[in-house]
C-alpha cells in the first residue's frame, strides 16, 4: 500500500476511489503552508497537485520516496521538472481533460469582447438604455490570431472556424508544411504577421524563459488598432505594464485575462478603470465537467503508475 498526498481541491469521489487501494491524505488547503507540506512528505509515493502548490527542490529534496506527481492539469511551471528529471520522478498530466473547458471561455471571451456587453446590466440597472452605445461587432469574417497550435488552440480553431472567423496561427513546434495547417484552416504565419493581422490574439502557450513576457510593448504597438487579446496560459506571457498601458492609449480595444502574473492578483485596481477588460481568477479550464474528467484521469493514472511499480 502507498501513500498518496493531494494538496488542493480533487472531486471526492476520485479521492474516495483512491483510498480503497493506497492511504490517502487529504489536505487541500496545505499548498499554503511549504513547511507543513515539507514535514509530511518524507514517506509519500505520490503527490497530486494543481497550480498553486509550489513545488520546488526544497520540497521535492525532501520526499525520500516520491516516484510520481500527478498534476490536476497541464502547466508545469509550478513544478521542477529538471529536479524530477533528474531523479527520476515521473510526472503525469491530465492532457486534454480542461481543453472544452478553456475552448468554451476563449469563445465567451472573443463574443463579450466583440460586442461590448460587459456592463451592460449594470447600466441597464441604474437606468440607462443606450441601444447605440452598446452596437457591437459580429465576428464572422474578423481574424483570430491563435499563438500555439496544440490541444487546445486546435479545438479553439475548430470552434471559431465554425463561426466564420478567419484563422492565422503560429506555433515553433509545428513545421510549416505541416498538414494540421490545412487541415484546421489556419494561415501558417510568423509571430510578427499573427501580431499585425489578427484583430482578436488567444494565448496557448506554456511559460517558458522563451515565453515570458512574449507580449511586451513591442508586440502591443504592433497590435491593430482597437484590437482584442485573451490569456488563459500564464500569467508573464503578457507583460502586465504593457498591456495597461497599451490600454491606456486606447490603442489596445480590450483584453480578457484569466492568468496573471501573481495570483491572487496584485493590485486589482490599476485595471479598474477599464470598462473593456473582463478578469477572471485562473478559472478557464474549470467548470464541474472538466474537474470530474481531470480527476479521474489523474486518479486512474497515479493507481496504474503505483500498480506497475510494484509488479
Amino acid at each position: 500500500m502507498a501513500t498518496i498526498m493531494i494538496t488542493e481541491f480533487m472531486e471526492l469521489e476520485q479521492v474516495s476511489e483512491m483510498s480503497k487501494v493506497h492511504n490517502v491524505i487529504y489536505e487541500p488547503e496545505i499548498y499554503v503552508n511549504t513547511a507543513a507540506i515539507i514535514e509530511k512528505i518524507s514517506d509519500i509515493d505520490a503527490l497530486i497537485v494543481r497550480n498553486k502548490t509550489k513545488i520546488d527542490e526544497n520540497i521535492l529534496s525532501s520526499a525520500k520516496n516520491l516516484k510520481v506527481i500527478g498534476r490536476l492539469g497541464v502547466g508545469l511551471d509550478n513544478i521542477d521538472t529538471d529536479f524530477c528529471e533528474k531523479n527520476k520522478i515521473s510526472v503525469i498530466i491530465a492532457e486534454g481533460a480542461n481543453a472544452n473547458s478553456v475552448c468554451e471561455y476563449v469563445l465567451m471571451g472573443i463574443l463579450t469582447l466583440f460586442r461590448g456587453t460587459r456592463l451592460s446590466t449594470e447600466k441597464i440597472i441604474d437606468g440607462e438604455w443606450d441601444r447605440k452605445e452598446n452596437t457591437g461587432f459580429e465576428i464572422k469574417n474578423k481574424i483570430l490570431g491563435i499563438v500555439g497550435i496544440g490541444t487546445i488552440g486546435r479545438m479553439v480553431a475548430k470552434k471559431a472556424g465554425a463561426l466564420g472567423m478567419k484563422l492565422i496561427g503560429t506555433d515553433i513546434e509545428i513545421n510549416d508544411d505541416d498538414g494540421i495547417w490545412n487541415d484546421l484552416n489556419i494561415q501558417c504565419a510568423s509571430m510578427d504577421e499573427v501580431v499585425q493581422k489578427s484583430n482578436v490574439i488567444s494565448l496557448h502557450v506554456p511559460l517558458t524563459k522563451n515565453t515570458k513576457n512574449l507580449f511586451g510593448e513591442r508586440e502591443f504597438k504592433k497590435m491593430q488598432k482597437g484590437s482584442f487579446i485573451i490569456n488563459t496560459s500564464r500569467g508573464g506571457i503578457i507583460d502586465e505594464k504593457a498591456l495597461l498601458d497599451s490600454l491606456n492609449k486606447m490603442h489596445l480595444g480590450g483584453a480578457m485575462l484569466d492568468v496573471f502574473e501573481n495570483e491572487p492578483l496584485e493590485s486589482p485596481n490599476k485595471f479598474a478603470k477599464f470598462d473593456n477588460v473582463i478578469l477572471t481568477p485562473h478559472i478557464a479550464g474549470l467548470t464541474n465537467q472538466s474537474n470530474s474528467r481531470v480527476s479521474k484521469m489523474i486518479t486512474e493514472n497515479v493507481l496504474n503508475f503505483l500498480k506497475e511499480e510494484n509488479t
